[in-house]
């Protein structure tokens, strides 16, 4: 039994590369919830990426991960892939 506890001690977890481009999370659905009634589905991580889709208040998407700052959520939402600001996500 103590072989079998030291052989399941020598294993340990990988680190993840500090180059990784995005820190991943679960995946999980959100909805867009803000004041002015919608959000943009934007192309990259900011305000001045290239708009997709403007979606309206209560939209589902189903979030991939964010950006390394933790502000963009990288999204799907009826079949486009794009960014939406975590603070307009609920």
């Amino acid at each position: 039994m103590l072989a079998h506890v030291a052989a399941a001690a020598s294993f340990s977890t990988p680190a993840v590369p500090a180059s990784q481009a995005y820190v991943t999370v679960a995946d999980m659905t959100m909805t867009v919830s803000s004041k002015a009634g919608y959000a943009h589905l934007r192309e990259g991580p900011s305000t001045s990426s290239k708009t997709l889709a403007k979606l309206p208040q209560g939209t589902k998407v189903d979030v991939m991960g964010k950006d390394p700052n933790g502000k963009w959520a990288h999204v799907k939402v009826n079949g486009k892939e794009g960014y939406i600001s975590i603070k307009l996500l609920k």
